[in-house]
């Protein structure tokens, strides 16, 4: 007896009595390419007119008392809009964010809970899924990136300048998976994760130090790193993005966990990344390099 493919299963599993689709029952994440693909129980949405992408997220799984964290949402990318709707049940307003707003973007994964935050003028958005399914919202977020992030034409010679310490292999396959095509890196700043030990005999105790890169490419600055909650996560990444144009400025200075950089941005929102890791010098280098490259993608596109 041939075994059903996971197509036929998710078809099955859609369906209720009556043959009415209640795609709360959803447990997988799928792909969105027009409107008639939206789960049909996505009552009362206006027309978009054509999608650019979209993808299905399944609510959360429930907890020992059936309480969950996340509805089910639909993510659409229009020509111009962001469009966030939760199933018509949950009665949560529907959300239309244009793309030129989007001042921020955090995509995260630590083991099977997966994140989004959209931050623009006036508003912020955590978007929470299973990586159990990752590929539909990866595609997506792909398809936003390109459309978010305009691109910049550079000589093809131009080598990146790296400072800091090489990648070590955690984040170069964290930084190849999240550059997207076409887009080179022109500045990076890197520290690797690193342990401490403290204290000895029955007193020792070992401690992790999460790492972080940092990027300058034609067409963002990329922030990734292994931190989640200011603790280090052997099995995880979180990647920030924002347009080269938003930055008002970098600085290093002192703080309580040590050196770090804090990079401004004009919506006033600031990140801050330790680096006291790496020597006064590298990241001096990596300011200035940061600002001549960033002058220079901006006068291609003026």
């Amino acid at each position: 007896m041939r075994t059903p493919g996971r197509s036929e299963t998710h078809e099955a599993a859609v369906q209720t009595a009556g043959n009415r689709v209640d795609s709360r029952q959803y447990i997988f994440s799928f792909p969105i390419e027009s409107l008639s693909a939206i789960p049909a129980d996505f009552t009362g949405l206006p027309d978009f007119g054509a999608l650019r992408a979209g993808v299905f997220l399944p609510r959360d799984d429930p907890d020992w008392l059936g309480r969950r964290d996340y509805p089910a949402r639909v993510l659409l990318l229009t020509e111009r809009d962001v469009v966030v709707a939760a199933h018509p049940a949950e009665r949560e307003p529907l959300l239309q964010v244009a793309v030129g707003r989007i001042q921020s973007v955090e995509c995260g994964r630590m083991l099977l809970p997966g994140w989004i935050v959209m931050a623009w003028d006036g508003g912020r958005i955590r978007l929470l899924y299973n990586m159990r399914t990752e590929g539909p919202v990866a595609r997506y977020l792909k398809t936003f990136k390109d459309q978010w992030l305009p691109a910049a034409a550079t000589r093809k010679t131009e080598r990146c300048e790296a400072f800091g310490e090489p990648l070590s292999l955690k984040f170069e396959y964290a930084r190849s998976a999240e550059l997207l095509p076409g887009e080179t890196a022109l500045v990076q700043l890197f520290h690797p994760a690193r342990r401490e030990v403290r204290g000895r005999w029955i007193f020792r105790r070992e401690h992790w130090l999460a790492g972080d890169l940092l990027m300058v490419t034609t067409r963002r600055l990329l922030w990734i790193t292994d931190r989640y909650n200011g603790q280090y996560e052997c099995y995880g990444t979180t990647s920030r993005s924002a347009p080269l144009e938003s930055i008002a400025d970098i600085k290093s200075s002192a703080a309580d966990g040590g050196e770090e950089l804090k990079i401004s941005f004009c919506s006033g929102h600031s990140w801050h990344i330790p680096v006291g890791a790496i020597e006064e010098r590298e990241t001096r280098k990596f300011e200035a390099a940061t600002w001549s490259a960033r002058a220079a993608i901006v006068r291609t596109r003026s």
